[in-house]
């Protein structure tokens, strides 16, 4: 292997090994900007992975809470104020307000063996990006769903 001297290094641009060079490289803020990109794509993710989990976590109790209602309209002298009582308290556990129930038939005491439905329905307020949505939306609604969940069980 040949050997290259060290002036002919300096000839070429390279600095001798062991010595710094006479042109600093100019790259001190290329890692700044880089986080400056990358860092609000993977923020604007993570706060996106925690509203869809609130959304599936709110829908586990809505699904809940219509069994739980249902479970409740197929007892013996149930009416359906008991029912929405029982749903309204899985719900209120939770956080949750302003529901819509609805029992299919709307009387749950009918014959023995005939299916009582209990219907649950919640307007979500899904916030995708947090508050960075709402600056650029000027206002707008940031995205309301409706959750929903239907139990349906037959009369003891």
């Amino acid at each position: 292997m040949r050997r290259i001297s060290s002036k002919r290094l300096r000839e070429r641009g390279t600095p001798a090994p062991g010595r710094p060079s006479r042109h600093p490289r100019r790259d001190s803020g290329q890692a700044i900007i880089e986080v400056a990109i990358a860092l609000p794509i993977l923020l604007a993710l993570l706060i996106g992975i925690f509203e869809f989990a609130r959304a599936y976590n709110v829908k586990q109790v809505i699904t809940n809470a219509a069994r739980e209602g249902a479970r409740e309209a197929v007892l013996p002298g149930k009416n359906a104020g008991d029912v929405t009582a029982v749903v309204n308290d899985r719900l209120a556990d939770a956080g949750i307000s302003s529901a819509t129930i609805t029992l299919n038939p709307a009387d749950p005491n009918i014959g023995t063996g005939l299916p009582v439905s209990v219907t649950v329905a919640v307007d979500y307020t899904f916030v995708f990006v947090g508050p960075i949505l709402r600056v650029l939306q000027a206002g707008s609604d940031p995205g309301t769903i409706t959750l929903g969940s239907e139990a349906t069980m037959r009369k003891e």
